[in-house]
């Protein structure tokens, strides 16, 4: 079976799941723009004050603001009304104090913006609200859109990693960073290229990573901690598909079941209904609920012992398909274990490297509770059974954080999981957020490989 039949769609893991039943009054943008290379220019703006009640009788202050009597706003030929308004002194200031760079540096990244994230908002949120903070704590960026899906994936296996030695930005949602990472990862030099730190503004319509994993939920907050400097390590598991050798890399969940087909369903009604496609395909599928049945083997985390994943050598693990995909295995090293066989119907099936809060939701329900981003393991769910109100019964102790309290969800830490789809069931997968489309018979296998990514900034509660 050819890797081509595998088609990766852009969809949100964490939008899916609560997207099935939430209605969102934003539109949506539905078609990718040419992608353009801004140079990134200043021009002075009018003085402002500070205002009483933030001044200080410091010297350290006054010297500050004489220095500071004109501020750069965003200039940019892709948006001629893009003028910025001068940034709160609060945000100057958090930006002049970083106590995990050197005075002075200048970091080079490349920006990789999606026009298409956060429902056409992207742009607005980088030029007037970010751009400058970057500028004033000492990047120097060189900011390209995306104009097709895949764009950025093809970036980051392309970019002259000497060009942008201090990281890659996202701005975008989940889906851009899964594109990098997945490029980043299929080059060459992955070695290399593995330990470039990715940073993210999230401007999409869901932001699960950079909320749960850094505690930032809002672009100003972002760019703060990407100018104070340092990174946080993450886990990055890998989704194979074993006919096709296909390998798909993430950092948030890969799942299963409903929401996958719930999620392929959905791009049906991209153009007529925008977000709200993910109510419509909800519906249509709840309306009409196949049966899914699965077998599922996987390997449980053994607390205190030590797990060492590594890829295959080069000559032996690397091949590229015809469509550019990165065919990768993974071996585990020196384990004999005991694996754990669940046959059956199964409503849902979630593989967590996090625990996936969504950085907009009622209640912020969250689908892993006890499963962290460095911990070096996975989290699996399994929602047992069959049936409409048992799934509706699920999806409302989901947003209540009561849904692993059913007695037909199980809920295992591991190390891998096999997936073979059985019958009619549907074999697509989910992946952050793509959507992996297979036919014929399918097994995935979802391994770890601990500590292997790097997000630029730190969580803002570790730090205090």
């Amino acid at each position: 079976m050819g890797s081509r039949n595998l088609v990766r769609t852009p969809v949100s893991c964490s939008a899916a799941v609560n997207g099935c039943f939430t209605y969102s009054a934003r539109r949506s943008r539905n078609c990718y723009q040419l992608s353009h290379t801004t140079n990134l220019q200043s021009s002075p703006v009018d003085h402002m004050p500070l205002p009483r009640k933030l001044r200080k009788p410091s010297q350290r202050n006054t010297s500050f603001l004489t220095k500071m009597r004109f501020i750069p706003h965003c200039s940019s030929e892709l948006s001629t009304s893009c003028r910025e308004e001068a940034p709160n002194y609060l945000a100057v200031n958090v930006l002049q104090d970083q106590p995990n760079t050197k005075q002075g540096a200048i970091r080079k990244v490349l920006v990789i913006l999606n026009p298409n994230s956060g429902f056409r908002s992207s742009r607005d949120v980088f030029y007037k609200k970010v751009q400058s903070k970057l500028k004033l704590s000492g990047f120097t960026m060189e900011v390209i859109e995306t104009a097709y899906a895949g764009h950025a994936k093809v970036l980051a296996s392309t970019v002259d990693l000497n060009k942008c030695p201090d990281g890659i930005i996202c701005v975008g949602g989940d889906g851009i960073v899964n594109e990098v990472l997945n490029g980043l990862l299929g080059r060459d030099d992955f070695e290399v290229a593995i330990r470039l730190p990715i940073g993210i503004i999230p401007a999409g319509s869901d932001n699960s990573l950079v909320w749960t994993v850094l505690g930032i939920r809002d672009p100003v907050s972002a760019a703060i901690a990407l100018a104070k400097g340092g990174f946080t390590p993450i886990d990055v598991f890998a989704v194979k598909w074993i006919q096709a050798g296909v390998t798909h890399f993430g950092l948030t969940a890969s799942y299963y079941g409903f929401v996958a087909d719930v999620l392929q369903l959905s791009e049906n009604f991209r153009l007529q209904f925008g977000p709200f496609r993910y109510v419509v395909a909800g519906l249509l599928k709840f309306l009409s609920l196949p049966q899914y049945r699965f077998e599922v083997d996987y390997l449980p985390s053994s607390p205190g012992r030590k797990y060492e994943l590594k890829p295959l050598t080069d000559k032996n693990h690397e091949q590229l398909s015809n469509d550019g995909k990165v065919r990768r295995s993974i071996q585990i090293d020196g384990i004999e274990d005991n694996w754990v066989t669940r046959k059956g119907e199964f409503l849902g099936i979630f593989v967590c490297n996090h625990f996936c809060k969504p950085a907009q939701g009622l209640l912020s329900p969250v689908i892993a509770p006890k499963a962290q981003h460095d911990d070096g393991s996975l989290d699996l769910i399994l929602v047992h059974g069959k049936g409409k109100l048992r799934l509706f019964c699920f999806f409302v102790a989901y947003q209540l954080c009561w849904h692993l309290l059913l007695p037909y969800v199980e809920y295992v830490k591991v190390k891998e999981v096999k997936i073979r789809p059985v019958g009619n069931t549907h074999n697509a997968c989910g992946v952050d957020g793509e959507l992996l489309r297979a036919e014929g018979k399918t097994e995935w296998q979802c391994t770890l490989l601990p500590a292997q990514g790097r997000l630029l900034g730190q969580d803002t509660d570790a730090l205090m």
